[in-house]
């Protein structure tokens, strides 16, 4: 079968299929959409122009099914909750670790790499030397 061509007897293939829902489950579709993007710090006129463009399915569905008015006071009423919110990151202190050291370390370091190697040769020298 060619790389592109889909498999009638594939049990993967996506299949799309409509569920009805009534206004109220359209209002709350449109809660959510708008609620989610107020988050991510969507002006009101980008919200407004999502739900206008057809491109957004279920936003645009909402709107055709409730109307502006509605779709209006939906974003109006989640940017009055979710507008205000900034979300900035900042870096945790680092943490003290309680975690007892390994043996030979002191503290403020330890062994490093070449004295661990040092003792290691040490010790086989002093294997050969018996």
């Amino acid at each position: 079968m060619p790389y592109k061509d889909p498999d009638p007897t594939d049990p993967n293939m996506l299949v799309g299929v409509m569920l009805p829902a009534d206004a109220e489950a359209s209002r709350d579709m449109a809660y959510v959409l708008a609620e989610e993007f107020a988050r991510l710090g969507y002006s009101r006129e980008q919200l407004l122009w999502l739900f206008k463009n057809p491109f957004y399915g279920g936003a645009h569905g909402a709107y055709r099914a409730l109307g502006e008015q509605d779709i209006s006071a939906i974003i109006d009423e989640c940017l009055n909750v979710w507008g205000n919110v900034h979300v900035s990151i900042h870096d945790a202190p680092a943490a003290v670790s309680d975690l007892p050291r390994f043996a030979g370390e002191v503290e403020g370091g330890g062994l490093n790499g070449a004295q661990r190697l040092n003792d290691w040769n040490d010790s086989n020298a002093r294997r050969k030397e018996r």
